[in-house]
């Protein structure tokens, strides 16, 4: 497994990639730099967690992936940069409890921001380096393992419908319901 991992990285860079920004697509080609993993005909831009003032206060599609070419999570927004800020933030005080019991079940917690920031909170498997169940975890994990794939659209429902494409693919590890993954 390793092995091929490394011969598909070296094919990725050279192909022109600096990192796994869309890696493989779900019917198992390679994406090419630069266009959606989903749909080639739509450019996408890559950002990291670091940049998001480069990235426009517009409409759009947002892909989340980790560097090791896991892809997260897919979403919309009317204004890209201020909804990528809400997870970028994973703030802790948004994720309220709804007992006065442990937190042990994606149901005993809501998120009134950033649903990733629930996601990331119940997932147990995706990184050792980094405790995801507090806002300083999700932080740096988001900003030193996660890169962005933008596409800017004309409209919220423009972006929409491109969303409805994407979560088809089944790619993604945070779609649908919170459940608790563990290793």
């Amino acid at each position: 497994m390793k092995k091929s991992i490394h011969q598909l990285k070296t094919r990725l860079r050279e192909l022109g990639y600096k990192s796994g920004e869309g890696l493989i697509t779900h019917d198992g080609k390679l994406n090419p730099p630069g266009t959606l993993l989903f749909d080639n005909s739509y450019k996408a831009t890559v950002h990291t967690f670091h940049d998001l003032d480069a990235i426009k206060c517009c409409p759009g599609l947002y892909q989340i992936h980790t560097f090791d070419g896991i892809p997260l999570k897919v979403g919309i927004a009317k204004n890209l940069r201020q909804r990528l800020r809400q997870h970028a933030r994973s703030l802790q005080r948004k994720l309220q409890p709804t007992k006065s019991e442990p937190i042990g079940d994606p149901s005993h917690l809501r998120s009134k921001q950033s649903i990733l920031a629930k996601h990331l909170y119940f997932d147990h498997s995706l990184t050792a380096n980094y405790d995801l169940t507090t806002e300083l975890g999700r932080q740096t994990f988001l900003a030193h393992e996660a890169y962005l794939l933008i596409t800017y659209t004309a409209s919220r429902d423009e972006a929409e419908r491109l969303e409805k494409i994407a979560e088809a693919t089944g790619i993604w590890r945070y779609q649908g319901r919170v459940r608790v993954i563990e290793n």
